[in-house]
């Protein structure tokens, strides 16, 4: 009678223990994909939107000036948004647009 009374306490012991283990596993994270660029609510700007996966995402416009001996460029870049989100740059000024990214981090 004894030794039944250890070996259910011992099973007992092994599976709270294997539920904690697994209870505690960390989610798996994928980087957001479905991912489209469009435009800005009102224009002069452009958006990016990601459907799925886990993370942030945000909407990146590489421009330069369009006068050729003004060697200026930079990047604009809208705020991190989450999957679902909408990240939005508008474009503050007059700029030749080289290139319109996605950048995206879990």
């Amino acid at each position: 009678m004894k030794m039944r009374k250890v070996a259910a306490t011992l099973f007992g012991g092994a599976l709270i223990t294997a539920t904690v283990i697994t209870g505690t596993a960390a989610p798996a994270h994928a980087v957001p994909s479905d991912c489209s660029i469009g435009s800005a609510p009102g224009g002069g700007g452009y958006t990016s939107y990601c459907a799925s996966g886990t993370g942030y995402h945000l909407i990146a416009v590489a421009w330069k000036h369009p006068n050729p001996q003004m060697p200026e460029s930079g990047v604009w870049y809208g705020e991190w948004a989450p999957v679902g989100g909408t990240s939005v740059v508008y474009i503050p000024f007059s700029r030749q647009i080289i290139s319109v990214n996605i950048v995206t981090k879990d």
